[in-house]
C-alpha cells in the first residue's frame, strides 16, 4: 500500500524541482544543472546499493536486447530531461510542468506498440485524450503569446 502513495510523492517532489529549477536556472546554465543531477545520481545510488544491499550490477549488459533496452530506458528520460530544462529556463516552469502532463498518453501508446502491454480501457482513453487536447491548448496559447 505504501507504494501506492510512490507517484504522488513523486509528483510533490517534481513540483518542487520544476519551481526550484527555474530559479536556479537564471544563475546556473543547464550542463552545470545536469551535471549536478548526475552527481546526486551517483550518490542515490551508491546509498540504495548500501541501505537496501541492491548491489550496481551491469551483468544485464550481456545480453543484447537488454542492453538496447537499458540504453534506451535510460538515455531518452535524459533527452527529455534536458528538453524540459530549456523549456523551463526559457518559458516558464508552470508551462513545461503542464505541457508534459501529456507522457502519461504516450507510456500507454509505447509499452502497447513495443511490448503489446494493455493497461488500458475506455476511461484511459477518454482520460488521455483529454489530457492531450489540454496539452494542445496549452502549446498553442503558448505559441501565440508571452508568458514572460
Amino acid at each position: 500500500m505504501l507504494y501506492a502513495s510512490f507517484p504522488i510523492i513523486a509528483a510533490v517532489c517534481y513540483g518542487l524541482c520544476f519551481a526550484f529549477t527555474q530559479k536556479l536556472l537564471e544563475s546556473v546554465n543547464v550542463a552545470t544543472y545536469i551535471f549536478l543531477g548526475g552527481v546526486a545520481s551517483v550518490f542515490i545510488a551508491l546509498g540504495l546499493s548500501k541501505f537496501k544491499h541492491e548491489p550496481i550490477s551491469l551483468s544485464f549488459m550481456e545480453d543484447k536486447y537488454l542492453l538496447i533496452v537499458a540504453l534506451i530506458a535510460v538515455l531518452v528520460p535524459s533527452i527529455g530531461w534536458l528538453l524540459t530544462m530549456y523549456a523551463i529556463k526559457n518559458i516558464s516552469a508552470s508551462y513545461a510542468a503542464f505541457a508534459e502532463i501529456s507522457y502519461p498518453l504516450f507510456t500507454i501508446l509505447f509499452l502497447f506498440l513495443f511490448f503489446g502491454v494493455r493497461h488500458f480501457d475506455w476511461s484511459i482513453l477518454v482520460g488521455g485524450g483529454l489530457v492531450m487536447f489540454g496539452s494542445f491548448i496549452l502549446i498553442y496559447g503558448q505559441m501565440n503569446t508571452s508568458i514572460n
